[in-house]
Formats: C-alpha cells, sequence, structure tokens
C-alpha cells in the first residue's frame, strides 16, 4: 500500500524524491523477500485509494509488470489511511477471494488526514484481526503519530521500520525476514573453531547435516532451531536447505572478513 500524496514529491537527495525512495522500497521488497509464487497485490493512495493490481502469483513477467506500474505512479493530492487500509484487507477484487494469512507493506511519508473518514475504524482493525493481518509500517523522513494505525499495528502485530534519505536495506530486509519468519543463515557467514576444524556457514556436517548460524531477526521461521554452545546463537539445518533451493543467493565462502568463533 503505496502512499503517492503530494509530499511524496519532496527531495531527499541525490536527485530522488520521497516517492522514488517508496518505489526503491518496494522493488527491494519484490526483489529480495517475495519467493515465486507468493501473492501479491498493489494499492496505491492520496486522498483515495486506486486498485493498481489484484493479487497475482509472482513470477518475473509480474515483477516487470508491477515495476513498470510503479514507474506511472506520481505525487499529489492528500494523505488519507483508512480508505487504502481498507482496500488491502476486504476489496473483493484485489484479494480475490484469498483468506490466509497476510502482510501488508504500508508505505508513507506523512500525518494521516485530520478527519474521520480517514481514521481507522474498530471494524477494519477486526477484519485484520480475523485475517491474522500483519503490517509492516514504513516511514519515509517521519515519526507518523496517527493514533488510529497506531491501534491497528499494535492489535496486528505489526512492524514499524523508519527510513532517511539513504536506504538502509539491510535494516529493511530485516524487519521484513522477521515477519515473514523466513530462515535463513546469518548474512556474515559466522562460523566457529573447535577441536583443530571449522563447523557452521552450511560447510560442514553434523550428525549428518549441514548447518549455519541463524540471526535472531529471523529464528522464527526456522522449524528446527537449536541453541549454540555460543551464547546467544542459534543455528539450524533447516537453514542450509532454504539456502540450497534458492538459486538467487550464491553461496558463501570462508573469508578473512567473515567472524570466527574460537571455542577452544
Amino acid at each position: 500500500v503505496l502512499d503517492r500524496s503530494g509530499s511524496m514529491s519532496d527531495d531527499v537527495g541525490n536527485s530522488m524524491t520521497r516517492l522514488d525512495k517508496a518505489k526503491q522500497i518496494i522493488e527491494n521488497y519484490l526483489k529480495n523477500e517475495v519467493p515465486d509464487g507468493t501473492l501479491v497485490g498493489l494499492v496505491a493512495f492520496d486522498d483515495e485509494p486506486s486498485l493498481i493490481s489484484p493479487f497475482q502469483p509472482v513470477n518475473d513477467a509480474y515483477k516487470a509488470t508491477l515495476r513498470d506500474d510503479l514507474d506511472k505512479i506520481t505525487a499529489d493530492g492528500g494523505t488519507c489511511f483508512h480508505p487504502a487500509i481498507e482496500m488491502a484487507i476486504t476489496n473483493k477484487d484485489l484479494i480475490n477471494n484469498v483468506t490466509e494469512a497476510g502482510t501488508i507493506l504500508f508505505v508513507t511519508d506523512g500525518e494521516n488526514n485530520n478527519n474521520d473518514r480517514c481514521k481507522i475504524t474498530d471494524e477494519i482493525i477486526v477484519s485484520a484481526v480475523t485475517l491474522q493481518t500483519r503490517l509492516v509500517k514504513t516511514e519515509i523522513g517521519v515519526d507518523v503519530q496517527d493514533e488510529s494505525i497506531k491501534e491497528l499495528f499494535s492489535q496486528t502485530g505489526g512492524e514499524t521500520v523508519s527510513i532517511d534519505s539513504n536506504l538502509d536495506v539491510k535494516k529493511f530486509q530485516g524487519v521484513l525476514d522477521r515477519v515473514f519468519q523466513l530462515c535463513k543463515c546469518d548474512e556474515e557467514g559466522l562460523q566457529y573453531f573447535a577441536s583443530g576444524r571449522l563447523g557452521g556457514n552450511c560447510q560442514t556436517v553434523y550428525n549428518g547435516g549441514l548447518w549455519c548460524y541463524v540471526e535472531d531477526l529471523v529464528s522464527r521461521g526456522c522449524s528446527d532451531l537449536r541453541d549454540s554452545m555460543y551464547a546467544g546463537r542459534m543455528w539450524s539445518y533447516q537453514a542450509c536447505t532454504e539456502r540450497e533451493k534458492d538459486a538467487t543467493v550464491p553461496p558463501l565462502v570462508l573469508d578473512s572478513d567473515y567472524e570466527i568463533y574460537d571455542l577452544n
């Protein structure tokens, strides 16, 4: 759900506007967080929402179509949260009878218009809770204080990430990983050294399987989590299996930049 209100035309440096930054956020989301086959739809809003694309299974062709649709969106008008959230949760042309739990990536730069029509209602909050919908509120250069959307996030276990003029892709992806409960190896390729050998990072076998350390941000997605002998860390076999299935992730090779825990 993308804010296209007039303030999104404000400059954030490097010849980019807030709307450009928002589009970059969504493109990073599609590129790095959405497996093929996932149902994705797009709503843009100012004073009124527009259905840009109903839910469709993601593939390379659909991602290209969404990028083209994003390019055509321009900034104008006010900022009205409720109709946009309502469309994302209840509009039958968008959801196409989808009843499974989902996540709304809500990208905005501003405050909600101060009128009853724009405040998110209790009915919408109940609908979101019933459908187990989670929201990721992405704030571009502002701290959104609207109480109605705070309540929506509170009731649905939502997440908030603030983005300044320098898009912190790792921070942003970390929040999405936590929300989607993915199972991923630690991005730093952590290994340990004990008994004269290195272990971890899907490089060595333990009890019949390759394993790796898992970051706390993404640990909820792994069904086989185990506590590490290194305090505060967890590890998983499943994360290595998921990495192997993901052809877009190159295999990690140990080099001098990786941190190694010496447990001897």
